[in-house]
């Protein structure tokens, strides 16, 4: 709900809060500083919807009252609804030992021996095909699978400038190009080179600290949901919601493309540690 109040006010076209919300005709909203950057009709008298190219005259864009004295109240309440999504220092308790699986791997993925670090290669690994195996997407799944519970991990991105984790269904698509979407079946967030993204359909574009090195990721199939977090200083990221309860999902990750990023795009699946020892927030009071 929280996440929702945050997004609703947000321009799609600026990805900042809506500033005087107008709607097109067919419903699409932007900021009113937004609309001058809408394509034109060649007469100069209509602005195209960059979402379904409906045309809009003057007399079909309205401003919205009501939706803009939302986003003010949105705006107020923002420094609380940051404080309620923080990472809760007692999702420690649900931590799980994530491994990678070799047997899923792209051919170019390099796995370290302790079975918790990835990065791409320049060649392939010759490892045997298997229907299991990623063969075109540069990604490797976790091991173990969840189909019930709670269950949270941490993965080190360190330096690297592209990359993506999160989970998948154990069904999802592994052989040639994939869509990393949730209405595929992958429910992750990543980097491209300086902007955050979330796989939803369209991407969500995510403000995030560049300071970001470590995710914590937290599944919940009770309620259907997979948060990430900043692990170094606890805000919230994003989370998916309605995440399918029938079915096993997987630890996902997709390191750097090395002719994008080289061997600074490895990935680490950080150790499970005692509560009370790891580098966390601290204990906010709420509940879990």
């Amino acid at each position: 709900m929280a996440e929702h109040f945050k997004e609703v006010g947000r321009c799609l076209m600026c990805l900042s809060h809506l500033e005087t919300p107008m709607y097109l005709k067919c419903g699409y909203v932007c900021c009113l500083r937004c609309l001058g950057s809408l394509q034109r009709e060649p007469d100069g008298e209509g602005l195209l919807c960059p979402s379904c190219s409906t045309i809009s005259r003057k007399k079909d864009i309205k401003p919205s009252i009501q939706l803009g004295r939302l986003i003010a109240k949105v705006k107020e309440l923002e420094p609380q609804l940051e404080a309620v999504l923080r990472m809760n220092p007692k999702i420690l308790r649900f931590q799980a030992d994530v491994t990678l699986d070799v047997n899923t791997a792209n051919d170019y993925l390099v796995i370290s021996e302790d079975l918790r670090s990835v990065y791409c290669g320049c060649f392939r690994q010759n490892q045997r095909c298997r229907p299991e195996r990623f063969n075109y997407a540069l990604c490797v799944l976790g091991s173990p699978g969840f189909s019930s519970g709670r269950h949270y991990w941490e993965v080190d991105v360190g330096i690297s400038k592209e990359w993506d984790v999160g989970v998948c269904r154990d069904s999802a698509n592994r052989q040639g190009p994939i869509l990393l979407s949730s209405e595929f079946g992958f429910w992750t967030v990543g980097l491209r080179k300086d902007f955050f993204q979330a796989g939803t359909m369209p991407v969500s574009v995510l403000s995030v600290s560049p300071r970001l090195h470590r995710v914590g990721v937290f599944l919940d199939m009770n309620f259907g949901t997979v948060s990430f977090y900043h692990v170094s200083d606890g805000s919230h990221i994003f989370t998916f919601t309605k995440i399918p309860a029938a079915e096993t999902l997987r630890p996902f990750f997709a390191p750097a493309d090395p002719n994008m990023d080289g061997r600074g795009g490895a990935l680490r699946i950080c150790p499970v540690v005692k509560p009370g020892t790891a580098s966390c927030p601290g204990d906010s009071g709420q509940d879990i």
